[in-house]
């Protein structure tokens, strides 16, 4: 039967990894880290309670462990296709896990346009060079002046920092990276910001979703 994957570890967590969706998680060492899944036949369907107890499982892994990647929803692999994932890959992990180790994640959501001002933004033109297709891809990932001041005041507290443009389901967002020994010194300095102006919403800490290497998400 295939594995469900959760995430990978680092080292061993401090607490019992317990249930996932269905079954006990496991955790099997390969490619020099340790992989938390659970026996399943097949892929959960796409919705709330599905995501909900993925998310419960690996936040559960996250608070026991040092450095924990999460894996996105619905991986599904037999035992060799893992192995093979991870072959080769050992700087690459080696990284992420220092990035993420002893970190948590927020994420700032700001309000998504309505309809009619989303309809009022021409769409650019195609690019017409590899230097325009990069100078474009560099502003899409640069966070827009919304979020300046959030970024100046919390600048101490971020170790690092991800934007994600709007996309159809999802508005844009702000993900930052901290020590879990700032996360108070974070949260407190986020309240500030948000009791003196209208700034966009605030989640977390999570694990490090929004800061794992491409292969994961």
């Amino acid at each position: 039967m295939p594995w469900y994957v959760f995430a990978l570890l680092d080292a061993k967590p401090s607490r019992p990894t317990g249930k996932g969706l269905s079954g006990p998680i496991t955790l099997r060492e390969i490619g020099g880290c340790y992989v938390a899944a659970e026996r399943r036949a097949d892929v959960p369907p796409l919705e709330l309670g599905a995501l909900k107890k993925h998310h419960l499982a690996v936040a559960r892994l996250w608070k026991g462990a040092p450095a924990v990647l999460p894996v996105r929803f619905g991986t599904l692999l037999e035992s060799s296709d893992i192995s093979d994932a991870l072959d080769g890959r050992d700087a690459e992990l080696a990284e992420a896990f220092d990035r993420v180790r002893g970190r948590g994640q927020f994420s700032w959501r700001a309000p998504r346009a309505s309809r009619a001002n989303s309809a009022a933004v021409n769409e650019p033109p195609s690019p017409t060079s590899g230097t325009e297709y990069l100078r474009r891809a560099a502003h899409a990932s640069t966070p827009p002046a919304r979020f300046s001041s959030i970024r100046r005041q919390l600048a101490p507290f971020i170790a690092a920092e991800r934007y994600e443009p709007s996309r159809p389901a999802l508005p844009e967002t702000l993900y930052h990276l901290v020590d879990r020994k700032g996360i108070d010194a974070y949260l407190a300095a986020a309240s500030r910001i948000r009791a003196s102006s209208p700034a966009p919403a605030l989640s977390g800490p999570f694990p490090p979703f929004a800061f794992v290497p491409e292969l994961l998400r």
